[in-house]
């Protein structure tokens, strides 16, 4: 139940609300249902940065697979060859539970589906699958949680995942905007939203109790063990602690820890993110960290910051290029005029380049569209019914556009011919693009020729790309079973982390779709059953 006046003392305490902190409290709560739970979560409402996401949650041997022994030791081996130095506890207790966790789900009235044909990102390694990623159905239960879940801006469509891909997510007419319709007069939820308003019916219908606007100031360790938390400048005792408060992407200061050689933009919502996350926890009680990368994102801005002033929060102001560089008649180039890599590679990829690449032609890069784009195509959040905006640099020749965005006419010209005559035959020779199916799951597999090229002819329109993430990657350090430690490398007893607040185990690499919250909940899922005294 919600909770207004915080508690001095309960079982277990869980700081933060996200789909870790949920599921967390929600497996103490079935495995041990005597003990006190209680979430403390610093904002008005509940979800954390997993309501504004997808809500996917990738998990290897699932049981929608078709033989989920078998893709176990497959994931295995993919994770192995995409990311040899991975912590081999780490995976192993990530392969072993993430069936069990959404069974788990399940049985608790958390519905998941499978998603339809989602590849992993790298399928050209050994042992990458489709289908991996699970989504969450259309939440329709009570009104009395879903006032409690985050609000989400007013453009979120709320179709499923798997309704999105089938109908095409740039192809409105094929929308069923009659059902879309019914959702939304009836405040049902779809994607992330609704994966947090089942956990949290789930939660509260099992007795773990909630706050809200209730900031964590600080732990409280006393010789390598947790006693407790300072909460809006309370202390509430207790010898469990779960640390799932997220990350630090609007946090300036923090920020500086992370490995890039650019600024970062972030997409995540501020409210969850400006605080100091698990990291500044960690920093301020001494416990060892690492792993100080972010799940990155290319990024452009939806505003001309020449002329005009931020529209309101970097979660209306940026917007993450899933799609916008994975369609066909468009290409990316830096400050050079040239390409740089494949633009229908995994977004966490080619954000990765933007913002940890040394070459300085990489503070300069364009995400350029041509005629045949524009024409069919969603350019961020404006349709291919709406004009150009200022800031997408709309020009009839290439020396025109290159004059606008500051890079050489010449080599500017020579790049878009170059990559029109290898359009011609439908192959990009030079870095690959859309040989992958990856790239081509994120292309438009519905139209007469290749989903992800075409030639790139005038107008054209030119967006500016910057370095982005949808979350920061660095925490305390845990083990298999989400145990902290110092910086002697003694465990905390009783304290946990988790999800974003924790160092990723996935390091600077990102699986599938969903991969931070499959991370982050199995890592929960195991947590609880170590505090249970169900784990070594």
């Amino acid at each position: 139940m919600i909770i207004k006046n915080l508690p001095k003392k309960c079982d277990i305490l869980i700081i933060g609300s996200g789909a870790a902190g949920l599921t967390f409290a929600l497996a103490v709560k079935k495995f041990k249902p005597n003990l006190h739970v209680h979430v403390v979560e610093k904002t008005e409402s509940v979800g954390g940065c997993t309501a504004y996401s997808g809500g996917g949650v990738w998990l290897p041997g699932h049981r929608f697979m078709a033989d989920p022994s078998q893709d176990t030791e497959a994931a295995r081996r993919y994770v192995k060859n995409v990311y040899p130095e991975i912590d081999e506890k780490c995976l192993e207790g990530f392969l072993a539970d993430a069936p069990n966790l959404l069974d788990f789900w399940i049985a608790n009235g958390v519905e998941m589906e499978k998603s339809i044909g989602y590849p992993d990102y790298y399928m050209e390694k050994e042992g990458s699958a489709r289908e991996r990623s699970v989504f969450p159905g259309v939440y329709k239960g009570p009104k009395k949680y879903r006032s409690l879940v985050r609000k989400t801006p007013a453009y979120y469509v709320p179709f499923t995942l798997n309704e999105a891909m089938t109908w095409g997510v740039h192809r409105f007419g094929h929308w069923n905007k009659t059902l879309l319709t019914k959702r939304a007069v009836a405040g049902h939820m779809t994607m992330g939203k609704a994966f947090i308003a089942f956990l949290l019916e789930a939660c509260i219908e099992a007795g773990v109790d909630l706050s809200l606007n209730s900031t964590t100031e600080r732990l409280e360790i006393e010789n390598g063990t947790v006693t407790g938390a300072i909460i809006n400048g309370q202390r509430i005792t207790a010898p469990v602690v779960m640390m799932a408060n997220g990350g630090f992407s609007h946090n300036p200061e923090l920020m500086k820890r992370i490995d890039a050689e650019r600024p970062i933009l972030s997409v995540a919502p501020e409210e969850c993110d400006t605080g100091n996350g698990g990291l500044g926890l960690a920093l301020e009680a001494g416990l060892k960290i690492g792993n100080p990368y972010c799940w990155w994102s290319p990024v452009f801005k939806t505003y001309d910051d020449r002329i005009e002033e931020k529209p309101g929060p970097d979660l209306w102001a940026y917007h993450s290029a899933l799609y916008d560089r994975c369609w066909p008649g468009g290409i990316m180039v830096d400050g050079n005029g040239k390409r740089f890599t494949n633009e229908s590679a995994c977004y966490n990829t080619v954000g990765g380049v933007l913002a940890q690449g040394k070459d300085p032609a990489l503070n300069n890069v364009w995400l350029i569209w041509g005629d045949y784009y524009v024409k069919n195509y969603v350019r961020g959040i404006v349709s291919y019914l709406q004009p150009a905006k200022s800031y997408m640099n709309k020009s009839k020749t290439l020396e025109d556009l290159a004059d606008k965005i500051g890079i050489p006419a010449a080599n500017l010209r020579e790049t878009v011919e170059h990559w029109n005559s290898m359009a011609g035959k439908q192959k990009d020779d030079d870095f690959h693009r859309g040989e992958s199916p990856y790239d081509n799951y994120m292309g438009d597999k519905f139209r007469n020729g290749h989903p992800n090229i075409e030639k790139v002819e005038g107008p054209y329109q030119a967006v500016r790309m910057h370095a982005g993430t949808l979350g920061t990657k660095m925490g305390p350090i845990t083990d298999e079973y989400g145990r902290t430690q110092l910086e002697n490398g003694q465990f905390v007893t009783g304290l946990y982390a988790s999800g974003n607040a924790a160092a990723s185990f996935f390091g600077n690499f990102y699986p599938g779709a969903g991969a931070t919250l499959g991370q982050g909940c199995v890592l929960a899922y195991r947590a609880a059953r170590h505090a249970c005294g169900q784990g070594d």
